[in-house]
């Protein structure tokens, strides 16, 4: 935290909330993670300023919550990006907020707050959420096979011809839709071939990739692919390493290999094989030229905390490039990788944590589980190291037994629920990506152990978005992904 902040912030606990509760105030939640570079200002400007600190101390409990840490929390108070800055009351019900505010806006909106929630405490006292976010699943439901067909004509109607990718606005890595459409070209549709191949040459030669330094931005705000966002997260260059890997010809390969030496430099602990989560954007810095070194400054700070899902991403598509780029060292750093994450956070009937290396931080979400367990897969075909399906197939136990949402009807909730939860983390959420990814993972473990009850799981974990799929559009991808696996369309899966 820059030390010009003066607030005075707590960590997410209970402790805070009943701090609230007895001194009859409200929360405010501050929420960005590490590499948003609104979040770093906000602390240099809004909360270094002495008149909003004050108030602060006087009429609200300040909580900070980075959502890289506690996506959980991220999932459940964003009000539409990062930061957000959201007003709570003590039992955690979400008042009211905003995203970015500047030191003026957070003085006018302080005292209004704070005002309104004394004049209706009363009111407000013990509301709680009470709506689930998703429907309860019929008995009986089954994955819906027309959501691929339905999905190859929402992808041809998305692409954008001009430009590549999908839609007229900010382009981002689809990494899933990508993957359809490039199934879809390797079994003769040529119009996918073009949708593909067009879309990568955007990804590698526009905005995007950072032609100096190597790996990916994050998402370019123009529909031509330039105005970067300049963070760099890990779990996106994993998705854009993949998709360059599979891309045809040596330029991509040229792009794959910038990729991994970045992340190799700048987001892999040599000491431990540990892959950091992201480094933080700075448009000055990007956009400064390559030999001006007096105007760019030191390089934006690195998030060297390492968390379980982005990591098992990265070892994913490291596992993958040692093949593609015959470079054997790079399946030793996705071992490394891996092992680091299981190592460091498994226990026994209890998961593995979100974050690695210090013993803290949430424990049992599932997105955590389902990627650690498709990266010990991976490993596991190319190793045929027994241990690594063991601890896969016990990621997968634990999360039937704990995050199984038996009273919606099925599917996998995004994390295990504790009677002392507080505000939002009460209502149960069943994550459309995780749950695709879960059922991927679920076919694999069948057809590798012979187990049917997998299969049977993994149906039954898709079937529970089968409702919401066509509201994500391109990115209903994932659930076509998991279509194929299921019906053995596409080796592997997951």
């Amino acid at each position: 935290m820059p030390a010009t902040c003066l607030v005075e912030w707590r960590p997410w606990s209970g402790a805070a909330f009943e701090e609230a509760r007895a001194g009859r105030v409200p929360v405010l939640l501050s929420l960005g993670p590490h590499w948003c570079p609104g979040t770093a200002q906000m602390m240099r400007s809004a909360y270094a300023d002495p008149a909003v600190a004050e108030f602060v101390r006087n009429r609200f409990v300040p909580v900070r919550v980075d959502p890289d840490a506690r996506p959980d929390i991220g999932e459940r108070y964003s009000l539409g990006g990062w930061p957000t800055t959201a007003f709570l009351t003590p039992e955690g019900e979400i008042l009211g907020g905003e995203t970015y505010a500047t030191p003026q806006r957070m003085r006018e909106l302080l005292p209004r707050v704070a005002d309104a929630f004394a004049a209706q405490r009363d009111d407000l006292a013990g509301r709680r959420s009470v709506t689930a976010p998703h429907p309860v699943v019929p008995p009986g439901a089954e994955p819906d096979p027309h959501v691929d067909g339905w999905l190859a004509d929402r992808l041809r109607a998305e692409f954008d011809p001009q430009h590549g990718g999908f839609g007229a606005g900010p382009k981002r890595v689809h990494a899933a839709a990508l993957e359809i459409a490039s199934q879809r070209a390797r079994a003769g549709e040529d119009t996918f071939s073009g949708i593909f191949d067009r879309t990568l040459d955007a990804m590698a030669w526009g905005g995007l990739y950072d032609h100096e330094g190597g790996g990916i931005f994050r998402y370019c705000a123009r529909r031509d692919w330039t105005e970067p966002a300049t963070e760099k997260l890990l779990d996106v260059n994993a998705a854009a390493l993949g998709l360059f890997l599979a891309g045809a010809g040596a330029d991509y390969r040229e792009r794959a290999a910038g990729v991994i030496d970045y992340v190799r430099r700048t987001l892999r602990n040599p000491a431990t094989g540990g892959l950091f989560a992201s480094q933080r954007g700075d448009p000055a810095y990007y956009g400064a030229a390559e030999d001006d070194r007096e105007v760019r400054g030191a390089p934006p700070p690195v998030d060297r905390t390492v968390y379980a899902d982005a990591s098992a991403s990265m070892a994913r598509a490291l596992a993958r490039a040692a093949g593609a780029l015959e470079d054997a060292s790079l399946l030793e750093s996705a071992v490394e990788a891996i092992e680091h994450v299981v190592a460091g956070t498994y226990e026994r009937g209890g998961g593995i944590a979100h974050r690695a290396g210090d013993g803290s931080g949430v424990r049992g979400l599932l997105a955590d589980q389902v990627r650690a367990s498709a990266a010990l897969l991976d490993l596991y075909v190319l190793t045929e190291r027994e241990a690594y399906i063991d601890v896969a197939q016990e990621l997968m136990q634990f999360a039937v037994r704990r995050l199984w949402d038996v009273a919606g009807g099925g599917g996998f909730l995004d994390r295990a629920h504790a009677p002392d939860d507080a505000g939002l983390l009460r209502v149960p959420v069943r994550p459309f990506t995780a749950n695709c990814e879960a059922a991927c993972v679920l076919v694999r473990l069948a057809r590798i152990t012979g187990q049917s009850s997998y299969r049977e799981r993994a149906l039954a974990a898709l079937a529970s978005q089968t409702p919401v799929a066509p509201a994500h559009g391109v990115d209903a991808a994932h659930y076509a992904l998991a279509l194929r696996a299921l019906e053995g369309t596409v080796p592997g899966g997951g």
